[in-house]
């Protein structure tokens, strides 16, 4: 038997292929509303996150919660990769294309590891529903290959629900097709959540335990179905990038050509959302957190912060709560210093011109910390920290690593 496992693995690393993702981006302003709207959809993911956490997690006498390694054949670190380019749009969120159905009908999506669902428009869906009007909708009856299942879907937001029933059919991602794979078509949208966005989905590529109704993510059916030879995808994610060049997302290995130095790995401490330990937060030789869990999360730009946190750090960087948003002098942010994250034992930097975000309106700029505080006692890294890293999400080792970029 061992002498098949190797036979099997060495088979992989000579036929393996790495396959890219294009991000794309949407040049608009950035604005405060634009702000509001990611704290409504991050608030929604925490209330996911408490839930599950409630349900699913075990204590060990030592305090540690568990986890369990997933069920993956995992080959070498030398296998090759996809990758498909994504878009940043006001470095708020990054998407890229998919397309389901045959023929085709494509779709822009995030691809949200703070999530585990599929979901797109539906043509059916209502009139009155502003959001699914203004984007691609899916058309079941114009797809041969449409599998109805008469099982209704809902997602909650903190503006409403997302609604509508779930489907089977092939869905594309980057030439790689996906066969009988379930995703929700919505027939209704919350409130302003999704209007006047360049996505049209989110495409979840979380744990399976958090997949509303349990349907398999996409990510999975790509391994299972042999579509990539390693169960890894890494993101790089342009901050500065154009709405054709906003960055990358990696399927079946790593992109070496992205990263520079070594890749500082830490354990999943919790399966469901991509959740290790921080050893430390520091500021300017001030620690702000010590011995915390975080989420890394490419589906929301910004960091949530416990709430000692939360009021610590935008003290120490001088800010003013102004309805309800913290903001600092523009004149001081190049003289702040960078707010650095100890994880697996390697020090990443945050530099204050990432931390702080800038909205002009005509001539006035304002300078707001992305900072939040949404009710977790735990830290939710978003795009602001992802983006200054390549960023691997590995479910065949149940880890996450962090490098440079070249």
């Amino acid at each position: 038997m061992l002498k098949w496992l190797v036979l099997l693995t060495i088979l992989v690393l000579v036929s393996a292929e790495v396959h890219k993702v294009k991000i794309h981006k949407r040049e608009h302003k950035k604005s405060h509303l634009a702000r509001r709207i990611a704290v409504h959809i991050l608030k929604h993911k925490v209330h996911q996150i408490i839930r599950h956490h409630l349900r699913d997690l075990v204590i060990y006498d030592d305090g540690a919660p568990v986890y369990v390694q997933p069920d993956y054949d995992y080959p070498s670190q030398d296998t090759d990769y996809t990758s498909e380019e994504l878009g940043n749009s006001m470095n708020m969120y990054y998407y890229g294309e998919i397309s389901i159905g045959t023929p085709p009908q494509y779709f822009n999506v995030v691809f949200d590891t703070g999530s585990a669902n599929l979901w797109i428009p539906s043509v059916q869906c209502l009139a009155t529903d502003v959001a699914c009007q203004q984007h691609n909708q899916y058309n079941s009856s114009a797809s041969s290959t449409y599998v109805a299942s008469g099982q209704n879907f809902s997602i909650e937001y903190g503006t409403g629900s997302v609604t509508g029933y779930l489907a089977t059919d092939t869905v594309t991602i980057n030439g790689l097709a996906i066969t009988g794979q379930t995703f929700g078509e919505a027939i209704s949208q919350p409130g302003s959540s999704f209007t006047d966005v360049a996505f049209d989905g989110i495409l979840g590529m979380g744990f399976q335990q958090i997949a509303e109704d349990n349907v398999v993510p996409p990510f999975y059916n790509l391994y299972t179905q042999g579509l990539i030879d390693a169960p890894v995808f890494g993101f790089y994610l342009g901050r500065n990038g154009s709405a054709e060049d906003g960055g990358q997302l990696t399927l079946g290995g790593t992109d070496q050509s992205l990263i520079s130095g070594e890749m500082t790995y830490t354990p999943v401490t919790q399966q469901g959302y991509w959740q290790f330990s921080v050893n430390n937060i520091t500021w300017n030789g001030t620690v702000v957190s010590s011995g915390v869990q975080a989420i890394a999360d490419t589906g929301t730009s910004l960091i949530a912060c416990p709430p000692a946190a939360y009021t610590q750090i935008n003290q120490l960087i001088g800010a003013v709560l102004i309805q309800g948003d913290y903001y600092v002098p523009c004149g001081t942010v190049d003289s702040l210093p960078v707010l650095t994250f100890n994880i697996g034992g390697t020090n990443f930097d945050l530099p204050p011109s990432v931390y702080i975000q800038t909205y002009t309106d005509g001539n006035y700029s304002t300078c707001m910390s992305t900072f939040t505080y949404i009710g977790t006692d735990f830290w939710i890294l978003g795009d602001v920290f992802l983006g200054q890293y390549y960023t691997e999400f590995d479910f065949g080792q149940n880890r996450v690593g962090f490098a440079n970029l070249a």
